[in-house]
């Protein structure tokens, strides 16, 4: 064995977990009362290689709905949505980058790791937001490292900053205001194609994590619906802009976590 991965402590209450205390969880029943993906969404995303940290399942809760509900679910139900409404689910592909709105910026913390070859790689944490092709052309290399070095919390952050980007851009773009123009068709249809082709690399990144999701991500986009495996459904390669071809028809969307309450 070259490599041994010990993960820290689940602890309760700020106690370990013990079978003679009887302060143990059990698994099973949390992934049949949430969800096998919120389930191992949280245990990979809300402990750090090498640290202990406390179990909650309140935090399960929360960390459900905040991350995957109300983020990424939301998103991928406002894109298909509005590709329905808008273009009959029809993408329209494009190489904009819709620059003139450049400046605005998100808050939050940078992530940066030293990849393989000892250079720097940072993720801003003020991204331009209808900027996502700068934060997409990153991501490979990033990921990457990130998840050779077993840092899985900090690569699952990376689909999560890009599903907030794309919430974000929607409420500065405003589609339903652009859909009443005619003259603002053409970025209309940038807007969505930005949001669809997110969509498609976010399925891709929570995949090690969240396979079932992903695959109804994937569903739901009409992509790759009939692969020759599995294995080949979902590749990092792919995690690339310009998938989504021009003209290619999106399905409906179906609800991927609903909210749940503690």
């Amino acid at each position: 064995m070259s490599r041994l991965l010990v993960h820290g402590w689940w602890n309760i209450g700020g106690a370990k977990m013990s079978k003679s205390v009887g302060n143990i969880v059990d698994p099973f029943v949390l992934a049949d009362k949430y969800s096998a993906d919120a389930l191992r969404y949280y245990l990979m995303s809300d402990i750090a290689t090498g640290k202990d940290t406390d179990f909650s399942e309140d935090r399960l809760v929360k960390r459900y709905n905040v991350d995957l509900a109300n983020n990424i679910g939301n998103l991928v139900n406002r894109t298909l949505n509005m590709a329905a409404k808008y273009r009959g689910e029809k993408m329209r592909a494009t190489t904009a980058r819709l620059n003139d709105e450049s400046k605005q910026t998100l808050p939050g913390q940078p992530i940066q790791v030293t990849d393989n070859t000892g250079q720097v790689v940072t993720l801003p944490a003020g991204s331009r937001e209808l900027g996502l092709r700068d934060i997409i052309d990153k991501l490979p290399q990033l990921y990457t490292d990130l998840m050779d070095r077993s840092l899985v919390d900090l690569a699952s952050g990376i689909a999560k900053e890009i599903a907030t980007h794309c919430n974000r851009l929607i409420e500065r773009t405003a589609p339903w205001e652009l859909a009443k123009d005619p003259t603002k068709a053409d970025r209309l249809d940038a807007v969505i194609y930005h949001l669809a082709e997110s969509v498609r690399i976010i399925a891709i990144l929570i995949s090690p994590v969240l396979p079932k999701a992903a695959h109804g991500i994937f569903d739901q986009l009409n992509w790759k619906v009939r692969p020759s495996g599995k294995e080949e459904r979902f590749r990092l390669e792919d995690a690339k802009w310009g998938g989504l071809p021009d003209g290619h028809v999106v399905g409906e969307p179906v609800p991927l976590f609903p909210r749940v309450e503690s």
